[in-house]
């Protein structure tokens, strides 16, 4: 199977809104060490933020849509696992 790509667009007139929206629910905090820094005895590297706005709404949606995946073949293999009880395999006298 070739691969799918899938493209969502947000017109112009609407990305700030959208964005604040997203951003609302998943907040752009993940940071990682300046890469601009130079080390220094004793100092540890300021934190700077790791995406972009734009790139932490891609990554964000990225990592919803591999959990969702995983989450329906949990479903799946729950499903298939679930082995009806035989009310005939055990009577009493």
């Amino acid at each position: 199977m070739a691969d799918v790509n899938i493209i969502l667009k947000i017109p112009s007139t609407k990305v700030t809104k959208a964005l604040e929206g997203f951003l609302k629910i998943y907040p752009n905090v993940e940071t990682m060490n300046d890469p601009k820094w130079i080390e220094k005895e004793g100092e540890e590297a300021p934190q700077v933020a790791k995406y972009t706005n734009k790139q932490w709404a891609v990554e964000q949606i990225r990592r919803l849509v591999v959990r969702d995946i995983g989450r329906g073949h949990q479903m799946i293999a729950n499903e298939i696992g679930n082995v009806p009880p035989d009310d005939g395999m055990v009577t009493s006298s």
